[in-house]
């Protein structure tokens, strides 16, 4: 799979440097832990619980800060999805220190399918090639799966990897972290990085196109704040957004997926063809989404389109059975790897 989806602009185009990418924030990736966890008999909670308690980070993120009416292993569960994010170097002088940092693997949280707006097939043509060394979320699922099935491997490994498999399973449901968009302008002719060179307004409020829809579950306006009180903060809001969808019904479309779309490979599929078909579409079916360039870490244009309320309502709808589906192929992922 890995030679059909990671693109290298060469010739005339420049390659980008990778970008820090980040997918559904804290609240979304525990809803979909909450749910999936749900889903497991006692029994797998409790070896669940058990191996997490091996995490080289147990006391100093996975358990911190709880508060004292919440259970141990609920708390746990929700944060060891987000850990994944919370490693990620904060400034080059990270008070941290490397004992967290050594962990980060920026580039084991998405996969970067080309999509090319229709009109500009023959301006791409032979100008991309496919790199077979590029590491990508499907590379990296694969490889944490393995790392949980190996009986030797240590247990503080086993934790580490369980606590990846939580958040890259919520990783790739999210759309835009299964794409990168080109079209032959000056502004997107290098690809936009997964939406977060895409920048658009929506109500009035400028937004990347990719940070738009990693909050679509519900907003961390601080994704860095330890400190004990956001932390329960987000982790009750994820707790209300797990239930909201608790019992949301499938279409039969979705319900067919669910059965028959059983590898990464599929999943990552499905969320390329819904960033073609919703993401970076109107939703009146008069073309392709409108955008301005902005920089990685810059101000987003005044310029900026509106994306309207109809678009508004059917990329929230999108995201919800998105976390549903992460949710429920986790737990199956779950049962079988215990």
């Amino acid at each position: 799979m890995r030679r059909l989806l990671v693109i290298v602009l060469i010739a005339a185009f420049q390659v980008w440097p990778v970008p820090v990418v980040q997918a559904w924030n804290s609240i979304g990736h525990m809803a979909i832990a909450k749910l999936a966890y749900d889903r497991l008999s006692d029994a797998e909670q409790a070896r669940l619980f058990v191996l997490l308690k091996q995490h080289p980070h147990y006391e100093r993120y996975l358990a911190a800060g709880r508060p004292a009416d919440i259970s141990e292993a609920e708390w746990v569960v929700a944060r060891c999805a987000v850990w994944p994010d919370w490693v990620r170097p904060r400034g080059a002088k990270d008070p941290r220190g490397p004992e967290v940092t050594k962990y980060n693997r920026p580039e084991d949280h998405y996969i970067n399918l080309p999509f090319i707006d229709p009109k500009d097939a023959e301006a791409f043509a032979g100008k991309v090639l496919i790199d077979p060394d590029q590491t990508n979320i499907l590379d990296a699922l694969k490889q944490r799966s393995n790392e949980l099935r190996t009986k030797t491997a240590d247990p503080a490994d086993k934790a580490v990897a369980v606590c990846w498999l939580f958040h890259l399973i919520g990783d790739i449901h999210q759309p835009l972290h299964n794409v990168a968009y080109f079209s032959d302008t000056a502004e997107f002719r290098r690809g936009d990085q997964g939406g977060n060179l895409f920048g658009v307004k929506v109500n009035g409020e400028r937004t990347k196109l990719h940070m738009y829809w990693d909050d679509l579950l519900g907003r961390d306006p601080d994704y860095a704040d330890d400190s004990p009180a956001h932390q329960a903060k987000i982790f009750r809001q994820a707790l209300d957004a797990a239930a909201a969808l608790r019992d949301l019904a499938l279409s039969p479309a979705d319900e067919a997926r669910l059965r028959d779309n059983t590898t990464y490979e599929s999943w990552s599929r499905e969320g390329f063809e819904l960033a073609k078909s919703v993401a970076y579409q109107k939703t009146d079916g008069s073309g392709l989404l409108p955008g301005v360039l902005v920089p990685f870490k810059g101000p987003i244009p005044e310029t900026a389109p509106e994306v309207g309320e109809a678009y508004v309502r059917l990329a929230r709808a999108t995201a919800e059975v998105r976390v549903v589906l992460a949710a429920r192929r986790l737990a199956a992922r779950l049962k079988k790897q215990f």
